[in-house]
């Protein structure tokens, strides 16, 4: 076993060696005020185990492929329109024998050049038992299936192999409707995939009482294997073997629940059932072993042979479980793809883990069952089977996205403590008739890009040499506090954290149908952007759509702190909303290089007369390697003509040029966030609220004023509560104060 001990720690870690079993009865709690349960603060030093599969991958001009259509061309294998014969497999092979009887998830890796000019079938794939002929799986793939153009995907295809010694085929039928270029063909083999379910169960289990267990399954868009460690000033052991954490952590378990492998789904029932029976989530082929000295764990519920189809695993916890369970959060994995990563944190909560599609009859109608039944505030975590469809469901119910998938330690993330530092906006440049540039790096909604391929490309040597705005999540105050005090004290003045879409979560508001409702939203991303330091917010509505006027207005009313939002519509301009808010669209949407950022700069700069400025915002997506670099190399190349500024810059720029008030008011008192400071009840309100109060407030003075800044009542706050009848309905900031101690929220009178 390596032990690793930070130097600034060392000392503190050795005392709280002492105090385990203390600390092991705390429980995870969740306010109702917040958006994600607080968990119990992370141990100092923590178990740092591996988690990943074993696969394995033939390249696309590789030897052990064969082909009956298409040519070489540098890493892969490539088919295009009018030049290679269609209606031809592609890639056939590699026939190799040694995968192992039982399920296992093949690996199709390729790209295409366009996704939008229609949703006609590119390409088939399957896998064949070649020993047999059997077709183990098929899938078609359609053209916007592909997210991206241009970047490689992986699509998976999970199948059960009958028997060992058994040839494999994995093939790609191409229909000659797409360019397609295939990278490789993979397996992903089943026994490391049953540990990866193991594991995770295992982090819950441990983590929900305090967070112990720490695990890397980075792959190429990762941070390091010891980066959050370190950034977080955790100390670390190293197992020899994973397996010694089950024997360390024995007591804590009360046996395991074994899932189906032939009904994939019922991992997600397994991994929902785990916490209340302090259960390790286990695949049939290592039963055996953990009932078997040294673990001896019995087996305390056995799901095979329980469900015959997808739909009859999630009706089941819909009708038996889901009434019991709180339906403030709802968790979608794919049990095929998903095996650990945000696992871990939905077996330490316990709440409902599904994988239904909105587009697929029977299962559609389930969603709805699940999304019409949650409260207003309620969030999906995890992802969708497609982003489009989901999130625009999500968005119908009012429910907004946590992009949270691949997240691998939100556990240990979410007890860390709950202290942000935020840092001041440096003085805007002063406004001149120039072409100002700012640039966003987008998906920081994505709760997993912000902990792991951010935090790479924070590493980046040319970060601070120029502007760049950050997209996050607001909800890190609740889910990654630690990492988002990290990202703000190792900001420089030229790093501009923003909000990510569109909002405390992703979600298309012009999509939801509840306008009250969205109001809602719009206040609680408000007062989370405060106390996260957020002033911009990339409004999305699908990748390509502007703002309703009612949205932008609602914005408007019910986010006062914002500088201003973006939309989507690239080259759409500039709205004023409620003659307050600046909406700007994107000159790009999601950029994916340098050329692409320099093309769309020099089509809004045309007709620029240099009489008065203009104002361009470009967004680039950072799955495409762009990375600060990137956009110092763009900035390098534009002329004297050109400014390049921070989004909150260009902001209070446009805002100037347009006879805005520059600055916003900004109703946070204090510069941290470290929980609610008093819970007001109800919110929304229609009469009357009340406040529980902490006890040196007791007595205080309160005063209640509009979004303007007008007052509207003040006076002694009395236990009975306050009496706001008279008050129309609006947005309305209450302020409580005894002496030197102060505290701010916001509330909605109906």
């Amino acid at each position: 076993m390596i032990t690793k001990f930070t130097s600034s720690t060392k000392i503190v870690a050795i005392i709280l060696l002492h105090f385990t079993f203390v600390f092991s009865q705390t429980q995870i709690t969740w306010p109702s005020g917040q958006l994600l349960p607080t968990f119990p603060a992370s141990a100092q030093t923590q178990d740092l185990i591996i988690l990943r599969e074993t696969s394995s991958y033939w390249q696309g001009e590789g030897s052990e492929l064969s082909h009956k259509t298409g040519r070489l061309e540098s890493d892969g294998w490539l088919c295009q329109t009018g030049i290679d014969a269609a209606n031809e497999h592609m890639i056939y092979g590699p026939y190799d024998s040694s995968i192992p009887a039982g399920p296992n998830v093949a690996e199709f890796r390729m790209k295409t050049d366009n996704n939008t000019v229609n949703d006609d079938p590119v390409i088939d794939i399957d896998v064949r038992n070649a020993t047999t002929g059997e077709i183990l799986a098929f899938k078609t793939i359609t053209r916007t299936q592909f997210p991206v153009v241009g970047t490689y995907t992986n699509f998976t295809l999970p199948f059960t192999m009958p028997a060992e010694n058994q040839s494999i085929e994995l093939r790609v039928f191409w229909y000659g409707t797409a360019y397609t270029k295939v990278d490789w063909v993979g397996v992903q083999r089943n026994a490391s995939s049953s540990e990866m379910y193991l594991f995770a169960s295992l982090k819950g289990i441990v983590n929900r009482t305090q967070p112990r267990i720490f695990s890397y399954e980075g792959d190429a868009f990762a941070e390091g294997q010891y980066t959050w460690l370190e950034s977080l000033n955790l100390n670390w052991n190293e197992p020899d073997d994973k397996w010694e954490l089950i024997t360390k952590y024995r007591n804590e378990i009360s046996g395991v629940i074994v899932y189906d492998p032939e009904q994939i789904h019922t991992v997600n029932l397994a991994t929902m059932l785990a916490k209340d029976q302090n259960a390790l989530t286990a695949s049939p082929l290592l039963s055996s072993k953990l009932t078997s000295p040294p673990y001896n764990l019995p087996i305390l519920m056995d799901l095979r042979g329980q469900y015959h189809s997808k739909l009859e695993v999630y009706q089941d916890i819909y009708n038996n479980y889901w009434p019991n369970l709180d339906h403030r959060l709802l968790i979608g994995l794919n049990p095929s793809v998903h095996k650990a990563a945000l696992r871990e944190y939905a077996t330490a909560l316990g709440l409902a883990v599904i994988w239904l599609d909105p587009e697929v009859a029977g299962e559609s109608e389930l969603l709805n069952s699940f999304l019409s039944s949650m409260p207003e505030g309620a969030n999906y975590m995890g992802w969708w089977p497609e982003e489009g469809p989901g999130v625009e469901r999500a968005s119908t119910y009012g429910i907004a996205t946590i992009a949270s998938d691949w997240c691998s330690n939100l556990t240990v993330h979410s007890g860390m403590p709950r202290i942000v530092n935020i840092k001041p906006i440096p003085p805007k440049p002063t406004l001149q008739n120039k072409i100002y540039v700012a640039f966003i790096l987008s998906d920081g909604d994505n709760l997993q890009y912000v902990e792991h391929l951010m935090r790479k490309l924070w590493s980046n040597p040319d970060r601070g040499s120029v502007p760049i705005g950050w997209t996050i999540s607001p909800a890190m105050l609740d889910a990654m506090p630690g990492a988002l005090d990290f990202y703000w004290q190792t900001s420089t003045d030229n790093d501009n954290l923003i909000s990510g879409p569109s909002g405390y979560g992703y979600t298309y508001p012009n999509s939801w149908t509840d306008q009250n409702a969205l109001n809602q939203f719009i206040a609680k991303t408000d007062e989370y952007n405060q106390k996260a330091g957020l002033r911009v917010i990339t409004v999305w509505n699908t990748i390509v759509g502007g703002i309703d006027k009612s949205v932008g207005e609602s914005y408007a009313a019910y986010a006062p702190s914002l500088l201003g939002v973006t939309a989507q519509n690239t080259g759409g301009g500039l709205t004023v909303y409620n003659q307050s808010l600046p909406g700007m669209a994107l000159s790009c949407n999601y950029c994916t290089g340098e050329q692409a950022m320099l093309d769309h700069i020099a089509t809004a700069s045309s007709g620029w007369d240099k009489t008065e400025p203009r104002f361009i915002i470009i967004q680039a997506q950072p799955w495409t390697d762009i990375k600060p670099s990137n956009f110092k190399n763009v900035a390098n190349s534009l002329s004297g003509d050109y400014e390049v500024v921070r989004p909150d810059h260009i902001f209070q720029l446009i805002r100037e040029a347009n006879g805005l008030p520059v600055n916003t008011n900004v109703l946070t008192e204090n510069q941290f966030y470290q929980g609610l400071d008093y819970i007001l009840y109800p919110n929304p309100v229609n009469n009357f609220i009340k406040l529980k109060l902490e006890e040196e407030l007791a007595g205080g003075t309160f005063s209640i004023i509009d979004k303007a800044g007008k007052s509207r009542m003040s006076g002694k706050y009395e236990e009975e509560g306050i009496d706001i009848s008279q008050l129309p309905a609006a947005l309305y900031i209450i302020h409580i104060k005894k002496g030197n101690k102060k505290v701010t929220k916001k509330f909605i009178k109906k």
